[in-house]
């Protein structure tokens, strides 16, 4: 036998929430990623397939781990299994990434590039200090 968790009043509202979008905050280490689960998991009992859904983290690895977790609990429930094709396809990302797709997909749309990307940031601070050379460089030169 499975045992459930004993989720808090706050918890509880953010996996059964119905009708609308949710924004999950808390600190590191409070449930954030077993609430998600738990909602997500909620949704598909009730028909909802996990390619229709949004599920949006901040880090690569806290989207990595809400895929992990997911699937293991679509593996423990026999009617949900023919979701665990689609897991790997379903929009479980970051911010970042889930946006960067939006740009890409309407590149044409905002008149820029389709193969714009997230630079990273060793590559901006480098930039940046480039950029604050010149400027001083600049200055330096007029002695001003």
């Amino acid at each position: 036998m499975i045992k459930m968790p004993n989720w808090t009043k706050e918890q509880n509202e953010a996996i059964h929430e119905k009708g609308q979008n949710i924004i999950v905050s808390a600190g590191a280490g409070s449930g954030k990623t077993a609430v998600l689960t738990e909602r997500v998991i909620t949704h598909l009992k009730e028909g909802v397939k996990i390619d229709e859904l949004l599920i949006l983290t901040f880090t690569n690895a806290a989207a990595t781990e809400m895929k992990l977790r997911i699937r293991k609990k679509i593996k423990e429930i026999n009617e949900l299994k023919s979701e665990l094709d689609k897991i790997d396809s379903a929009y479980i990302t970051t911010f970042d990434a889930f946006a960067l797709s939006l740009v890409k997909k309407y590149a044409h749309t905002l008149n820029i590039p389709k193969n714009i990307q997230i630079a990273e940031s060793t590559l901006i601070e480098l930039e940046k200090e480039k950029i604050l050379r010149e400027i001083f460089d600049k200055y330096y030169e007029n002695e001003d």
